[in-house]
């Protein structure tokens, strides 16, 4: 008896998901390697602490077991609710066994390297990981439906967001097999924590950016909305108080913003440079240079780690996710489309230009609230003055991200990941000694080729 076509089809499609069940269960349950005096350690204790680790076997780069088995599980989920992604999701699975193989590429060179004499001492889930990596690269040989024109994978990895993948998976590469410090675990969760609320604010900043406008007073009121949130809790306030208020008085810059852009007809550039002076002129007069200290425990949100992983890690991924699907599905999301594709179509359309810019910087205020609070909670004290050229940094993540600078293209996915890009470039740059002062050349340098290409795209879509 044979199985037909579709359901065999349809069985491969849950390929992906069972790698990610097996690599978890691996990670999770068999024994990494068996110690003479301690016998079997799993994974997990082997990098809760280096006391249990008594032959010292090379940790560097484990992070990226647990990061690929999640994504994988992504692709999985994906790839069952759409299977004409089959073949792109297999291409991935792919890339997710580079990932997970290059942990033992790091692994033979240090071992390589140390003379060391215990690899017979590696247990089972050592080498189960080795196969599974294995399986992910052949997997893309096995025969999946041909997918409609819009699915096939010379278009799907086409896109800005594939092109950044693919960008962090080389630079991953490349810096960790030269550095295997780079793939430590701690170093990689600062990575994706470290720029997390410069994603966050990114978030807002694509939607003014795909409606048309910018806002280059983010920076400032970043830094005010921290400070404003250190100061109530320092007085007295309780810390749910001093963690909504940002939001709050973000969302009131954000209106007056929107209003003297939308029915007093100034550019959203001139509004905006002159309100990133005001806010940094408060600012300074607030605080008289003078840091803000003295916050109780309870108020630093960004250093509290719920199962190990930083909470930004969790707003970054959360906030992404559910601002994306509200762009695609909801009206107010694709009316922001609308007005920066062609305001005067979306006018015929019976779209309210100017309630559209309205809310759009209002929405704006409230992410950059939440960035702040992200900001705020991540150390002991709170600058005066925020991070230099924080504004730059946040456009730049959006832009890179693949949202036009033109206005109507773009997706906030993007934008988190172009975050994430930038600060594993500024950290690659410390482990291959080569002075993170480079950072902002390469930020102008990526603008540049990004705003190229989108205009090249355009002048092809419109021949």
């Amino acid at each position: 008896m044979t199985v037909p076509e579709n359901n065999r089809f349809a069985l491969i499609n849950f390929v992906p998901l069972i790698l990610a069940i097996l690599v978890f269960a691996v990670y999770q349950l068999l024994p990494f390697i068996t110690q003479p005096e301690l016998g079997d350690t799993t994974i997990t204790t082997l990098t809760a602490s280096r006391a249990n680790n008594e032959l010292e076997v090379t940790i560097n780069g484990l992070i990226l077991v647990p990061i690929t088995a999640g994504t994988l599980f992504l692709l999985g989920l994906w790839n069952l609710i759409n299977p004409q992604l089959a073949r792109t999701i297999s291409a991935l699975t792919a890339v997710m066994g580079v990932i997970l193989l290059e942990y033992f590429a790091v692994f033979f060179m240090e071992y390589n390297a140390e003379g060391a004499t215990y690899l017979d001492a590696m247990g089972p889930a050592f080498w189960a990981l080795l196969i599974l990596g294995v399986v992910m690269l052949f997997q893309v040989a096995l025969p999946r439906v041909k997918p409609a024109k819009e699915f096939q994978l010379r278009n799907m990895l086409a896109n800005q967001e594939s092109a950044i993948i693919i960008a962090l998976v080389v630079l991953l590469l490349f810096v960790g097999i030269s550095n295997p410090r780079f793939l430590a675990t701690r170093n990689i969760l600062d990575v994706l924590s470290g720029n997390a609320y410069i994603a966050v604010a990114a978030l807002g900043m694509s939607m003014v950016i795909i409606t048309g406008n910018i806002d280059i007073s983010v920076g400032s009121l970043v830094g005010l909305l921290a400070v404003i949130s250190g100061e109530l809790v320092v007085a007295g306030a309780p810390i749910w108080v001093s963690w909504l208020a940002p939001l709050v008085v973000g969302m009131m810059v954000g209106a007056l913003i929107g209003f003297t852009v939308a029915y007093l007809r100034v550019p959203s550039i001139v509004v905006t440079l002159g309100m990133l002076s005001i806010l940094k002129g408060i600012l300074i007069l607030w605080t008289n240079g003078q840091r803000v200290s003295g916050m109780p425990d309870g108020f630093f949100l960004s250093q509290m780690r719920p199962l190990g992983i930083p909470m930004p890690i969790y707003f970054m991924i959360i906030l992404t996710i559910l601002t994306a699907i509200w762009m695609r599905y909801s009206g107010i999301g694709r009316s922001f489309y609308a007005v920066g594709g062609n305001a005067e179509a979306a006018r015929l359309s019976g779209i309210s230009e100017k309630r559209v810019v309205m809310q759009v910087f209002i929405i704006n205020g409230m992410f950059v609230g939440i960035a702040s609070v992200l900001y705020a909670t991540q150390l002991s004290i709170i600058q005066a003055t925020p991070p230099p050229v924080l504004e730059l940094f946040i456009i730049t993540a959006a832009v890179v991200g693949g949202v036009s600078i033109l206005g109507g293209k773009g997706t906030v996915i993007g934008a988190m990941l172009a975050a994430i890009l930038l600060n594993a470039i500024r950290s690659g740059m410390i482990f291959v000694d080569v002075s993170p002062f480079w950072i902002q050349a390469v930020q102008g340098t990526l603008i540049l080729i990004t705003v190229l290409i989108d205009l090249i795209r355009r002048r092809r879509q419109t021949v």
